[in-house]
């Protein structure tokens, strides 16, 4: 082999082993530690909403703002315009929000994942 070949290989080599060790963490961290999950505030309370109780949780919230209680057996009467009007999703996400639960992500099979900081 010639002194050139040998030199481009002991970088290959070099280099391959340094990025080796970045991604087990060994060199190229910063100096300065990190907060654990729990000490900044990673402690999570974890909630999953089907799709159906989606929809109950925005009809009650255009209920509430509509001035429409619930009757004995538990049903309300909707204007459909209104319903349909209003946009049922976003309300429904800011129902949730008030209560402190931020969207997280949707599942293939519709799934709504929500998250909060826990106590």
């Amino acid at each position: 082999m010639k002194p050139a070949q040998l030199v481009l290989l002991l970088v290959i080599l070099v280099l391959g082993i340094v990025n080796l060790l970045a991604s087990f963490g060994v060199i190229g961290e910063s100096s300065a530690p990190k907060a654990s999950a729990a000490a900044a505030g990673g402690n999570f309370e974890y909630r999953v909403v089907t799709p159906q109780e989606m929809d109950t949780i925005g009809f009650k919230a255009v209920a509430t703002e509509l001035g429409i209680k619930e009757d004995e057996e538990g049903k309300m009467q909707l204007p459909g315009a209104r319903v349909v009007k209003n946009a049922l999703l976003q309300t429904t996400f800011n129902e949730l929000k008030k209560e402190g639960w931020e969207l997280v992500s949707i599942t293939a099979d519709s799934l709504y994942v929500f998250r909060k900081p826990g106590a």
